[in-house]
């Protein structure tokens, strides 16, 4: 079943949603994680792709001071909300770039970062061509990317609490953030487009929720899942945020949730 593009977009209240009901469960574990990995190699130029509401961003400001940092986003209320949550950032300078067709001169940057963002990727071995493109020589490309739906047991709960609702027409959103995680395949399309020395290294870690409400809130209203749902059902949307909390709830408890995830870090030299 064919993914109506417009429910792939991060657009109008999704970003807040999104910071706020998944942002310490999913990302903030791997922001720290990243950019203490970025932080070691001290590039005096940074390109960050697709970095969302900014709290990868923010590590790295924090942790490279000295570093000219490039944060860069295809959705613009995705930038705007990170530009607004983080003003203060004075080494970061934020764009609009699409991955695919990076906006940048060949070798401006001595690395180039990206946090679960290479999933969505319609053509992977042209955002891996364009990142390399962009890299100095013997410059560093790093990035996480999920594993499978079953190394996130989380976000299993979430695509089966929906499925119940919409029976003969599922949503297909939540299976293409945990599609890429197949190393030969990654490592393939790496060497293709020209990168040496890869890595591919487990990064599972935890997350955390202050309630499985916010949680079922910000898995729901934070993603383009809304998008599928205001299309499909939207007289629907409480009845599943209320099953999905009760499943969460049953799963990690009401409040003060660890959620287990699952997730590979690679890394790549020019």
């Amino acid at each position: 079943m064919e993914q109506n593009p417009k429910n792939i977009a991060f657009v109008g209240s999704i970003p807040e949603n999104y910071d706020g009901g998944m942002g310490d469960m999913f990302f903030e574990p791997y922001a720290k994680e990243m950019a203490k990995r970025v932080a070691v190699l001290q590039p005096a130029k940074l390109l960050e792709i697709a970095c969302g509401t900014g709290r990868l961003t923010k590590y790295l400001s924090q942790q490279l001071p000295s570093t000219a940092i490039t944060a860069t986003d295809l959705n613009p209320p995705m930038l705007e909300f990170a530009k607004n949550k983080f003003p203060a950032l004075s080494n970061v300078h934020w764009e609009i770039a699409d991955a695919l067709s990076l906006p940048y001169t060949d070798t401006s940057f001595d690395a180039v970062v990206v946090q679960f963002g290479v999933m969505f990727y319609p053509d992977k071995l042209q955002g891996f061509k364009e990142s390399f493109r962009v890299l100095k020589s013997d410059g560093k490309f790093i990035f996480v990317t999920c594993k499978s739906l079953e190394d996130n047991p989380i976000t299993v709960i979430a695509n089966d609490v929906v499925k119940v609702f919409f029976p003969d027409n599922p949503p297909v959103f939540f299976n293409i953030p945990f599609s890429y995680y197949d190393r030969d395949q990654i490592r393939n399309d790496m060497t293709a487009a020209g990168f040496n020395n890869i890595e591919i290294e487990d990064a599972d870690l935890e997350g955390h929720n202050i309630s499985a409400e916010n949680a079922a809130r910000g898995m729901l209203e934070g993603s383009p899942m809304i998008n599928f749902i205001n299309e499909r059902g939207p007289d629907k949307l409480q009845a599943i945020k209320q099953k999905l909390t009760e499943e969460i709830t049953r799963a990690y408890g009401k409040e003060n949730l660890t959620i287990p995830l699952g997730g590979l870090i690679v890394r790549g030299g020019k």
